[in-house]
């Protein structure tokens, strides 16, 4: 499973996402065999940094969190997020100009389904571009993510709100725009990984792979 590992600090986020680099190394090799990092990024206007993974078993991610990552400096909380049924979609080769949002959606249960499908098969206008979609009941009615590349921030909100906001269950929208990503895994390393381990995931593994490479 893929999970998104928000890391927070009273100092400024940049300092972990330093210090997280500093130790890439010794971090992966905690988990070498187990589990692999694959991204670290940064929300605007948030004191926190999301570090994505994936391991196998949910003890692995425990004891990474509870033996190593609780370790790294400056760091004051620690909140994980699944990434349930993800999809990843294929990007355009130059992304550089568009900017990178995470849209978080409160569904009502009965609608569950239905919006994640129709957002998950929608046709977006050429100005954006579906990055990837998952369930994960993060918190009570915050049960699905999704995150779009833009050409700018207004054509974002014309969609969302003539279309995403309109569909049958969705109660409330959260609207995140994504500072900064740095890959920590290329293609090659991600499939010598899952080769040895016998991951056979669901999603496509290169999709997944280039969501963030440089």
């Amino acid at each position: 499973m893929i999970n998104i590992i928000r890391l927070q600090s009273q100092e400024k986020k940049e300092k972990i996402c330093d210090v997280i680099m500093s130790q890439l190394n010794d971090l992966q090799e905690s988990i070498k065999g187990k589990g692999q990092l694959l991204y670290l990024s940064k929300r605007i206007k948030h004191k926190d940094v999301s570090l994505f993974i994936h391991t196998n078993d949910p003890d692995v991610l425990g004891d990474f969190i509870a033996e190593r990552l609780n370790n790294v400096e400056n760091i004051s909380d620690i909140w994980v997020i699944n990434m349930i049924k993800p999809v990843f979609f294929p990007l355009p080769k130059d992304t550089k100009g568009m900017k990178r949002f995470t849209i978080t959606l409160k569904v009502f249960p009965k609608k569950l389904k239905d919006v994640y499908q129709n957002i998950a098969t929608a046709t977006l206008p050429e100005s954006l571009k579906m990055a990837y979609i998952a369930y994960t009941f993060h918190l009570f009615g915050d049960s699905i993510q999704f995150s779009i590349l833009a050409d700018s921030e207004e054509a974002l909100n014309k969609y969302l709100a003539e279309v995403v906001n309109k569909l049958p269950g969705v109660v409330k929208m959260t609207i995140n725009e994504i500072e900064r990503t740095r890959p920590l895994v290329s293609y090659d390393e991600w499939k010598q990984y899952s080769s040895n381990h016998g991951i056979v995931p669901a999603w496509d593994e290169e999709l997944m792979i280039n969501q963030f490479q440089k």
